[in-house]
């Protein structure tokens, strides 16, 4: 299934621990929980739910579409709810208010794009996740949290930057800020924006996308990639607000 590989096993003394991520998949409700496969996530495909609340379930007129949720959801430690299996999403339109959680800017973008897995491959996803964690990043910390690019160098550079967060973060000044994002995703492409209430930046003091060292620096190194995983990233004039928009 696209990049991951799939093993049937006989005997749990076949199966090998040798990949980072492992999903048991079985049909055979006497086979839950077999020695020799511990620890690992566990789907059972058939006609009733089981018991254990922390086994995923998948009924067995699934479609191709929920094994793929099911896999991004393991990956990811998300939730999995099937949709039932005859209802297809055409488009998806939401809008989200985001707290300044920046310690959780992955658990927070999986839980933003987990449903993109209706019109993207894993590879397109994972690359529009990454751009989008580098947004919330940079809209958390320099916008909502006002760190500036030398606080955050000076900061790193002394070990402190956690320090520099967590102050800003139960700061009266800068906690009452959220981002909004908003997305709307169809066949044809994915348009995204993010919105922080920061004092905003400089539009104009961007680096340029075509000089490789850019890459090599620090500050502005997230627009960089970002830009390198979408068609179009374009800012307002306050430079609070980016628009992301990706075809497919």
């Amino acid at each position: 299934m696209e990049r991951f590989q799939d093993e049937i096993i006989c005997d749990p003394s076949q199966f090998v621990y040798d990949v980072a991520t492992v999903l048991y998949i079985t049909d055979d409700s006497e086979a839950l929980a077999p020695d020799g496969i511990k620890d690992i996530k566990v789907c059972y495909v058939g006609e009733e739910r089981p018991k254990d609340a922390k086994m995923f379930f998948m009924p067995s007129d699934f479609k191709f579409i929920h094994m793929r949720l099911l896999v991004d959801a393991v990956i990811h430690n998300g939730c999995f709810e099937p949709s039932i299996a005859s209802v297809l999403p055409e488009f998806l339109h939401q809008s989200f208010r985001i707290k300044n959680d920046i310690f959780n800017v992955e658990r927070i973008v999986y839980a933003l794009t987990k449903d993109f897995v209706y019109f993207l491959n894993f590879q397109s996803l994972e690359k529009v996740r990454v751009g989008l964690a580098e947004m919330l990043t940079n809209a958390i910390e320099h916008g909502n949290l006002g760190i500036t690019g030398e606080e955050k160098m000076h900061a790193t550079e002394n070990g402190t930057y956690y320090d520099l967060v967590s102050t800003r973060m139960n700061d009266f000044y800068y906690m009452s800020r959220h981002a909004t994002f908003t997305y709307y995703v169809d066949a044809l492409g994915l348009k995204m924006s993010l919105e922080d209430e920061g004092e905003g930046f400089n539009v104009n003091s961007l680096p340029d996308p075509t000089d490789p060292e850019s890459l090599l620096k620090l500050h502005g190194r997230g627009i960089l990639i970002t830009r390198m995983y979408f068609d179009e990233v374009k800012y307002n004039d306050k430079g609070n607000l980016v628009s992301l928009s990706k075809r497919f």
